[in-house]
């Protein structure tokens, strides 16, 4: 009896060092993995109507609000925004985020948005995309600095098509080595159209950790050459826009009198 004791005892000492084993090769699973993405509206926008934009701009802090949404960038040229590429030269900027990219589609598609956008009627230009992060935003609040980049191509031939991918390959080249990371994915069509129409297939947005670190990179020959590729491959608007604080967004007044219209 003693002996059987005894082989039981080693043998489930020996299951229990196997499991043991085996539980340390499975992966665990963080909460970092389990998180959401979060998910983006880029806006780009020309009031004509100062007194609708107003009375629309009222309502959003309550709408953002309720979906813990709020502003990473907002501006106007010459206020937070500067646009290096493209014929947007006297259009504002925002760059909203939401939890998820869901929470973006709620926003927009939302009863109380639906309600509140009919008051923006003829009050302007829009073109807004959604698109999702690829992980946590890497950089965000007062100081940071973001470049959102849209291309398009204007022909469908080898050398259009390698120009193309070759401009995204150096933009993000050029970005991890100046401190910066990308946003989102930089694929091809990896954004939802919401508003307006748009002649561009690539949305890429990247983010430093202070405006320094986006200019170094701006001079840099990184940046040089991934411009020249773009002009290379079709069409594009670029622009660098500076982060605002979270308690700046969503707000109701509109920081530059003259261009920007809050989304």
């Amino acid at each position: 009896m003693t002996q059987k004791t005894g082989a039981f005892t080693r043998v489930a000492g020996l299951l229990a060092l196997a499991i043991s084993i085996l539980t340390s090769l499975v992966p665990t699973v963080t909460a970092a993995q389990t998180t959401p993405n979060p998910g983006y509206l880029v806006v780009v926008g020309k009031t004509t109507d100062r007194a609708k934009i107003a009375s629309y701009a009222a309502e959003l802090p309550a709408i953002y609000a309720s979906l813990d949404g709020y502003y990473l960038a907002i501006g106007a040229p010459g206020r937070g925004v500067t646009w290096l590429e493209g014929p947007w030269t006297d259009r504002s900027l925002i760059f909203a985020k939401f939890p998820t990219r869901a929470g973006a589609d709620a926003f927009w598609w939302g009863d109380a948005y639906r309600a509140a956008i009919r008051k923006r009627d003829n009050a302007g230009v829009f073109s807004v995309v959604a698109i999702e992060g690829a992980g946590p935003t890497p950089f965000e609040g007062a100081g940071s600095g973001f470049l959102i980049v849209m291309t398009g191509s204007t022909g469908k031939g080898p050398a259009d098509q390698d120009a193309s991918a070759r401009a995204a390959a150096s933009l993000i080249d050029g970005v991890k080595s100046s401190g910066g990371q990308l946003v989102n994915t930089p694929s091809i069509g990896q954004f939802t159209p919401m508003e307006g129409d748009t002649v561009f297939d690539r949305f890429v947005v990247a983010a430093w950790p202070s405006l320094a670190a986006r200019d170094a990179y701006l001079a840099s020959g990184d940046a040089a050459e991934a411009k020249h590729l773009r002009a290379m491959a079709g069409i594009s608007a670029v622009a660098a826009v500076n982060g605002v604080p979270r308690n700046q967004a969503p707000t109701a007044v509109n920081p530059n009198p003259t261009g920007v219209a809050p989304k």
